[in-house]
Parts: structure tokens; C-alpha cells; sequence
């Protein structure tokens, strides 16, 4: 009989959280490699508010008409580290109930994987780890993702994982599957294959990765030390796939998450957004992740335009020099500037443009950051402030730990960027009312 896994999106547990487009690429690539090595995969994801199971959950949201939109979530006692912060701490998902009931239809499977993100979730990942031993006590789970990368002696010791894998599951998985099921699974790389959104009962938007690795350096980042080679799908495949997904799954909403979209864009994403253009399908497409300022040229834009790429969001950080350097000259004010005219000239409203800020830096004042929101604004585009979040093994990280306010080695909690941990005392709630007023008005 071939092997049954079972791979689980875990629970959020926030201050807050938001559907951005949330969808666990990482699992949904290993659910179809899996599946094309011959082992029968069944998905939990724990943010899935259209699962049958929890019929009326997705009326009481409220959501976008592209697929954006709150999350079901329940008010939760706050982790000991967490005790004096003056905010609610909330589980965001399916009910602990649904879960379960979900849970307990499905054959015990051989293993259970596990995925994760963020380093200060991981009580979110320790919850459901316990909540499925409840349903299934003999199968081994396997913990991996980003969290397990960054602090796998961390992962080992607090969230109740059997084992945890570190790194790109190609190269982790496939002898440790062999050593607990006593089958050899031949798995292809995650770009050989599509994510198996029919894991899914009903979706209200897809996303898509057309490649892997980061060019640039960002100090404040990790992506280019986890996958420091750019690799890239073949344009036509990665069309392919959008067009499936749109036809198979009537999804009309379209969400590129790579973190290096316009790298090479001439080779790469100008013939798929030419191609999509041509196929003249009812797309509505969407580029969230920190768009490259510096690669926007006329013709950029304007295949933008025609391609039908609604959400733009470009990441500058901040508009001062020094620093832009200091974290490594991803773009400058003058970048924004010239593209915003390039985009106008292609028909967009400069106010559909989004920039991301960076605040909270270790060494930031407040009003270096409002003076980011002002530049931003005068260009005419849309400012979002992205608050700062330590991440382990980064470039920034040895200066966080220094300027940190919390203990952000030794508690991940403290990782969350709600807490402006590594800001300085004029960082209070005040002050950064008054920054997201400004970026409101």
C-alpha cells in the first residue's frame, strides 16, 4: 500500500493576523511531489474557513472581492513572555473543534508533516502539533519550514515535533521518510511541480511562485542565505499553470510570491505577463511581495498595464541614503520617482502604487520614519509601514540583539514585530498612531 501522509497548516497565534493572500506554498509543492512518488496526501489547513466542515465560518468574515479578508479568530490566554503587553492574543483559524472533527474522518496516516513561517508563531505550531497526537498518538509528525531553518534546537525543545527538519524539504525529507516508513519516495524539486490546490474544497485565489533564491543582499532579510542561487521555471510552465488553476478552480485572482519577481524580467516575467495578455484570460493579477523600483522601465509598465497587474507594491524601506546603504541599496527615493512617472505614463493613478516602509530599526528615530511616509506620499504613491522584525541569522540580526528592549536570542515571542523590540524608548503606541494616521490621510 503506498505511504498516507497528512500535512497541516498550523494555527496563528497574533496580536493580529490578516489573509494577505495566505496560502502555505512550501506544503502545497511537497503535497504534489509526494503525490507524483506514489503516496496518498490528505491537507489540513488550519486557515481554510472553506473546508465543509465549517459551513458559515467564511459568511461571518469579512472579505475582499480578490480573496483578502479577516481571519476566523478566539481570544487565547497569552504566553508567560507575552503577560504584560496590554493586547489581546488570539488563535486565527478553523475552531479547535472543526479541527478535530476534520481530523477524526481521516485514516490514521503513516506521518504527519507540519509547516511553519514565522519564528513568533510557533506556539501556533506547538498547539496543533499537540492537538493532532491527540487524534493520532502513533503517528510520528515531522516539523520543517522557516521557523525549523532559522531555530531548530528551538523547534526540538518546544513544540512536541518527533523529528525536525531544517532546510529545503528536497533534501531533508525524502531519507528520513525512508527511515520512518521503510519506503523510498523519488520526489521532484518544488519548481518541477504545481501546488496541489485540489487538496482544496473551494479556493478564492491562487498563488504562484515562478522561481526560487534573491539576488540581493538585504541585511534585514534571509531569503538570499536560505536559496542564495536565482532559479527560475520556464515562462510557458509557469503559464500553464495559472491557466489550469484558473480554469479548473474558476479562480480569477492570481498572486506571484516571489521574492525576486522582476530579477531578469525581460527573460522571465515580461513573457509570462505578455503570453497571460495574449491568452485573454479574466485575470485579475497581483504582485504583493516588494517589487524591485530600480527594474520599472516604460515598458515594464506598460506590460504591467496590459497584463492586468491591479496590486503593485514596491519595497524602498526608507528614503535615507545612509541607511538605504546600510541595508544593503536595494533602491532610493530617486527610484521611486522615476518609476511612479513610468507607471502614470502607463495608465496607472500613481495612488494605486504601494511602498513599503521599513520602521523600527534598530538606531531609527520616529521622525526619520515619518520623513520616509512624507517622500512617499509626495510622490503620490501609497505608503505601508512594514514594523521591523528581528529575524535569526540575518544581517541586521547581531545588531537587534543589542538594541533589543526584550531577550530576542533566547524567546522567539519577543521576534514579533508588534513589540518594536529593537526600537528605541520614543517608539510608544502614540507615536506610531500618530505614523499610521499620517499613512492614512
Amino acid at each position: 500500500m503506498p505511504p498516507s501522509l497528512l500535512l497541516l497548516n498550523p494555527w496563528i497565534h497574533d496580536f493580529a493576523a490578516y489573509d494577505f493572500w495566505l496560502k502555505p506554498m512550501g506544503l502545497l509543492t511537497l503535497a504534489s511531489a509526494l503525490e507524483q512518488a506514489g503516496a496518498e496526501v490528505r491537507l489540513l489547513d488550519c486557515l481554510d474557513y472553506h473546508h465543509p466542515q465549517a459551513a458559515g465560518l467564511a459568511s461571518a468574515l469579512q472579505r475582499r472581492a480578490d480573496g483578502r479578508g479577516r481571519l476566523w479568530a478566539e481570544e487565547i490566554p497569552k504566553p508567560e513572555p507575552l503577560r504584560r503587553i496590554p493586547r489581546r492574543f488570539k488563535r486565527y483559524g478553523l475552531p479547535p473543534e472543526i479541527a478535530r472533527k476534520i481530523l477524526a474522518a481521516m485514516p490514521r496516516p503513516d506521518a504527519v508533516l507540519v509547516g511553519s513561517t514565522m519564528t513568533y508563531w510557533y506556539t501556533g505550531v506547538a498547539e496543533t502539533i499537540a492537538r493532532v497526537k491527540e487524534v493520532f498518538p502513533q503517528a510520528p509528525v515531522i516539523l520543517g519550514g522557516l521557523y525549523a531553518t532559522l531555530l531548530p534546537d528551538h523547534a526540538r525543545a518546544h513544540t512536541g515535533a518527533d523529528r525536525v527538519v531544517e532546510g529545503d524539504w528536497e533534501d531533508s525529507l525524502p531519507g528520513l521518510l525512508e527511515e520512518l516508513l521503510g519506503e523510498k519516495l523519488f520526489l521532484p524539486g518544488p519548481l518541477a511541480v504545481s501546488p496541489a490546490w485540489d487538496l482544496y474544497h473551494r479556493l478564492d485565489y491562487a498563488t504562484v511562485l515562478t522561481g526560487r533564491g534573491c539576488p540581493l543582499r538585504c541585511r534585514y532579510c534571509v531569503a538570499h542565505q536560505l536559496h542564495p542561487h536565482l532559479m527560475r521555471r520556464e515562462p510557458l510552465a509557469v503559464v500553464e499553470e495559472i491557466e489550469e488553476v484558473h480554469r479548473r478552480h474558476r479562480v480569477c485572482d492570481i498572486v506571484f510570491y516571489d521574492d525576486a519577481l522582476l530579477a531578469d524580467a525581460e527573460h522571465h516575467l515580461l513573457p509570462i505577463l505578455e503570453e497571460l495578455t495574449r491568452r485573454e484570460l479574466p485575470l485579475r493579477l497581483h504582485a504583493p511581495n516588494g517589487l524591485s523600483l530600480a527594474a520599472v522601465t516604460d515598458e515594464v509598465a506598460a506590460i504591467f498595464r496590459r497584463s492586468g497587474l491591479a496590486t503593485l507594491r514596491f519595497g524602498l524601506e526608507t528614503t535615507d541614503p545612509e541607511r538605504q546603504r546600510q541595508l544593503g541599496p536595494k533602491a532610493f527615493a530617486e527610484d521611486l520617482h522615476r518609476t511612479v512617472a513610468c507607471l502614470t505614463r502607463a495608465g496607472y493613478a500613481a495612488a494605486e502604487v504601494g511602498v513599503y516602509l521599513l520602521a523600527a530599526l534598530p538606531g531609527q528615530s520616529v521622525a526619520e520614519a515619518e520623513a520616509d511616509l512624507r517622500e512617499v506620499k509626495r510622490a503620490g504613491c501609497r505608503p505601508y509601514l512594514s514594523e521591523y522584525s528581528p529575524i535569526p541569522g540575518s544581517g541586521l540580526w547581531e545588531e537587534s540583539v543589542a538594541a533589543a528592549r526584550y531577550g530576542i536570542a533566547q524567546e522567539p515571542l519577543y521576534h514579533n514585530n508588534s513589540l518594536f523590540a529593537c526600537a528605541g524608548p520614543e517608539w510608544t503606541a502614540p507615536a506610531w498612531s500618530r505614523l499610521q494616521k499620517l499613512c492614512r490621510e
